[in-house]
């Protein structure tokens, strides 16, 4: 039931030349740096002359004064291409909008331009629909016009394997270099960023928070935010950047490197273009924020989807695996473990160690739980037959085990006493971090006032006043159509900032990715 609910400019850096780094280095080397440079062989070379261009050129790409969005459809407001245009009103985009359309009308009372050449005023960004054929000629147009960048939603190039959709992508490439015009894509989603109410999505949030995502795919990009704003994650940037035939995921990631309002950085990669330059960004980005990786492609099955994906030779295992540890980069391998870390590293304070309590209802529940933290390296201590006393006084043995796991099945309702037990409980030197637990069985349960809702007040109650670090799991062992009874006991969760699990595998896998970063951390400052 659990996946019911599965959302500075450019420095050359120095890797240092220890052994894990020389081994990573050869492995780059015989991988063609991440099995990724092959690219260009495929697409005849055309990146290798490619002029860099640099993050510090990039802000316009987010704050944008004026919008046009070639290709829409003025006839079917449920058609896709309409996604921007909804998006853009849902989130009152305050400047300018101009839909275009060879055959011209009206769009909720905003005239349809035949092209962009015939809008009257500065246009700044431009996000595009067309077809592949048509997007050459658009991208010179939009050149012509100011335009100063492109997003181009439009697929049918690289990704396609074929002949003709490649050399429709260089052209895209080329012209985009020759006229000083930036793109973003073709096959993406392109730019969710609240504060310039930019958005893909029209459920997403208005709010602004500290984390930044990096995607090749426009699917996963929607996914990771859809799965994290149910939990309190929050948004600076949301880049889907597709084929990257300009604009790559180098020149992106440095950009969310010296961005200021960015503090976690998630990455969604399938290949990349300059193994060498991707290297040295990777590596900037990891000293000077929280990098959590998510690699797509790293089968043969995977691989060969990524290849028709987002046109990406995906590289092996083992390179991406060495790479990460390298540098710090946190490794992830779902979309559920992405979710999951962004959720840690944004709300959970750091704990001392690796001893946990386990704190809630449920003896086979508690067993299962404790074995999921061992095998993960954490530590589930018994509690010191001192602290078992003090919490003895005032709780009844029958019902209740008192050992750690601590299940407090006949307690966790009586407000005040598991307030008090999770107080004491987190006095004790030998704990360095709170975890509770509750588990939804039944419609009955559900109700206000019911079972789960009393249980949840107090555990809320009882995180007020604990001096170690807490987290909650929540896990649903119900029938579909209760889910949704759930979601308001979950929502008082994330509204008081615990960081909320769906299950005890994920957060014990989570609060192991968290403490071993921070253990390695500890063991190489950052600069």
């Amino acid at each position: 039931m659990a996946n019911v609910f599965q959302r500075h400019c450019v420095e050359i850096v120095r890797i240092s030349l220890n052994k894990a780094s020389k081994i990573a280095s050869k492995l780059l080397e015989l991988h063609g740096c991440y099995g990724c440079m092959r690219e260009d062989e495929r697409l005849g070379k055309a990146h290798e002359a490619q002029v860099v261009r640099t993050h510090y050129d990039l802000e316009f790409l987010f704050h944008p004064r004026s919008i046009a969005l070639a290709g829409i459809s003025v006839s079917d407001p449920e058609h896709w291409t309409r996604t921007f245009f909804d998006s853009l009103l849902e989130f009152q985009f305050e400047g300018p909008i101009y839909p275009v359309n060879p055959k011209g009308g009206e769009i909720g009372g905003l005239k349809v331009y035949p092209s962009v050449e015939d809008i009257p005023d500065t246009v700044d960004y431009a996000i595009s629909t067309v077809s592949n054929r048509v997007a050459p000629k658009l991208v010179a147009e939009c050149a012509r016009k100011g335009v100063k960048a492109i997003h181009f939603c439009t697929a049918g190039f690289s990704e396609t394997g074929d002949g003709e959709g490649a050399r429709l992508e260089l052209e895209l490439g080329r012209v985009s270099r020759d006229m000083g015009i930036r793109i973003i894509g073709p096959n993406c989603m392109g730019i969710y960023c609240p504060e310039s109410r930019l958005s893909f999505d029209v459920d997403f949030p208005k709010e602004s928070g500290s984390v930044g995502v990096l995607s090749q795919s426009g699917g996963n990009a929607l996914a990771i935010v859809k799965q994290a704003i149910c939990r309190g994650v929050r948004f600076s940037k949301v880049i889907s950047y597709g084929n990257a035939c300009d604009l790559s995921e180098s020149d992106l990631l440095e950009y969310l490197t010296a961005d200021p309002n960015t503090k976690i950085i998630a990455l969604y990669i399938e290949g990349v273009r300059d193994g060498k330059r991707f290297l040295r960004a990777l590596d900037e980005a990891a000293r000077e924020k929280v990098v959590i990786l998510l690699k797509g492609g790293v089968t043969e099955g995977g691989a060969r989807g990524a290849a028709g994906h987002t046109g990406s030779l995906a590289g092996s295992e083992v390179t991406w695996d060495s790479l990460c540890k390298q540098l710090g980069v946190i490794r992830v391998h779902s979309l559920e473990e992405w979710a999951d870390a962004l959720v840690t590293f944004s709300f959970m304070r750091p704990p001392r160690g690796r001893n946990v309590a386990l704190v809630g209802a449920g003896g086979g529940a508690s067993v299962l739980i404790a074995d999921e933290f061992e095998k993960r390296g954490l530590k589930v201590p018994e509690l010191p037959e001192e602290i078992r006393s003090r919490i003895g006084e005032f709780t009844q043995a029958a019902g209740n085990i008192l050992r750690n796991p601590i299940d407090y099945s006949q307690t966790v309702l009586e407000t005040e006493k598991l307030v008090k037990t999770i107080g004491i409980i987190s006095e004790w030197e030998g704990i360095d971090c709170v975890i509770g637990f509750l588990m939804a069985f039944s419609r009955q349960s559900l109700r206000a006032g019911g079972l789960l809702d009393r249980a949840t007040e107090g555990i809320l109650e009882a995180s007020k006043a604990v001096s170690k670090p807490m987290a909650m799991m929540f896990e649903p062992r119900i029938l579909p159509e209760e889910v949704n009874q759930v979601f308001p006991l979950m929502d008082k969760f994330v509204s008081s900032g615990l960081p909320l699990y769906y299950s005890f595998a994920s957060a014990a896998n989570a609060l192991n990715l968290y403490l071993s970063y921070e253990e390695t951390r500890a063991r190489k400052p950052r600069r």
